[in-house]
């Protein structure tokens, strides 16, 4: 595991490698490297991390320090090689420094629920392709991880986008995307796709269409 200083960990940022920030959904919404990517240390960090991570891009690690020796093993483990550092002292380095840092607004379910009704925003469903076919959010467009920075192209930034997904971490990475993209009016849900469909919140159902249309056939 090779730990960076502070001065060498921005001069290769400044050089254009790509920050992937793998803290706590929590922890990266109260404060980030501007530009930085969320990819959560979790059960799902490898594969998303080929999912968005080119082979050829270089990579700098922001990670909990009680976490750094475990990530670096399992990215061995993985056989990843453009990683090309960790900051020592993760984040904490970076804010103490006075760099700029930004930060991103997550609401849950409830306040979710009151701004649908209310507000006017764009929801982004980020789940596969096939998840949202199945059911989805009523008023939500589907754009996936994997396709997010190529269709962000056709957005405007001056909107306000709402972003959920199968969990927290999943929608918080896409919401980094819109941030590192220069989209400032994003929220992301805390609150995973299941668990909004207790709410009041409408979903449209595949199931439920096809049963309404077959009744109405007979």
């Amino acid at each position: 595991m090779n730990i960076l200083d502070f001065n060498e960990f921005k001069e290769l940022r400044s050089r254009g490698c790509v920050v992937v920030d793998t803290r706590k959904p929590d922890s990266y919404c109260d404060g980030f490297i501007k530009g930085s990517v969320s990819i959560f240390f979790g059960e799902s960090f490898i594969n998303t991390y080929h999912e968005l991570i080119e082979d050829e891009q270089k990579v700098l690690i922001i990670a909990d320090e009680s976490e750094s020796a475990e990530l670096a093993r399992v990215i061995k483990s993985a056989g990843i090689q453009n990683i090309n550092g960790f900051l020592g002292k993760g984040f904490e380095a970076w804010k103490a420094s006075g760099e700029r840092i930004d930060m991103l607004i997550s609401i849950d379910a409830e306040e979710f629920a009151i701004d649908y009704q209310y507000d006017e925003f764009f929801l982004i469903d980020v789940r596969t392709k096939e998840e949202y076919d199945v059911e989805h959010i009523e008023d939500s467009e589907n754009l996936t991880l994997t396709d997010i920075e190529q269709m962000l192209v056709d957005l405007e930034e001056n909107k306000i986008y709402y972003v959920y997904g199968n969990t927290f971490e999943e929608a918080l990475t896409a919401a980094s995307l819109f941030k590192r993209n220069g989209f400032e009016r994003v929220r992301v849900v805390s609150t995973s796709c299941e668990e909004l469909k207790q709410t009041k919140i409408p979903f449209k159902n595949k199931k439920k269409e096809n049963s309404s249309s077959d009744f109405s056939n007979n």
